[in-house]
């Protein structure tokens, strides 16, 4: 489930914490990996996550386990800052998205982000981070939860 813990997720899936290891599987497969241990994941499960995905070729980050992990969060937080942008009229999408990608260097603009992750997955990751932590920084802008309950693109 986006935005779901380790800890959650094995709890819900009925596995023993200790060997589970989580990783974001929207980020960067082809390169990298971001590999997530809850609090009760041993040191030899994480250590063996690590040595599986390199033995792939890729490398791999062991993070702490958190609600959407890290990258999740981040480009959560980008979409959502530019579709607040675009409901507050500040600049169109096209702008947004340019300004990001040229000003910024980012490979993509907040809201092409967006639709290429989905608006709907996007919303629910903020619902979740936002649920679990109570951060208003994840609360979901109203122009992308419209759109994304609507099965509108970002546009």
């Amino acid at each position: 489930m986006e935005g779901e813990d380790v800890a959650g997720a094995a709890r819900r899936l009925g596995l023993p914490p200790s060997l589970c290891v989580g990783f974001d599987p929207y980020f960067g497969l082809d390169c990298h990996v971001t590999l997530v241990a809850s609090a009760a994941t041993s040191e030899t499960a994480g250590k063996a996550a690590v040595a599986l995905v390199e033995s792939t070729g890729r490398k791999a980050t062991l993070v702490n386990d958190s609600c959407g992990a890290v990258c999740q969060r981040v480009v959560a937080m980008i979409v959502n800052i530019g579709c607040e942008i675009v409901e507050q009229k500040i600049a169109s999408v096209t702008d947004v998205d340019a300004a990001v990608r040229l000003g910024l260097g980012y490979p993509h603009g907040p809201l092409e982000w967006g639709n290429e992750l989905g608006p709907a997955r996007i919303l629910r990751i903020l619902d979740t981070v936002h649920e679990r932590t109570r951060d208003p920084r994840y609360r979901a802008s109203l122009w992308l939860r419209r759109r994304a309950e609507l099965g509108l693109a970002l546009e």
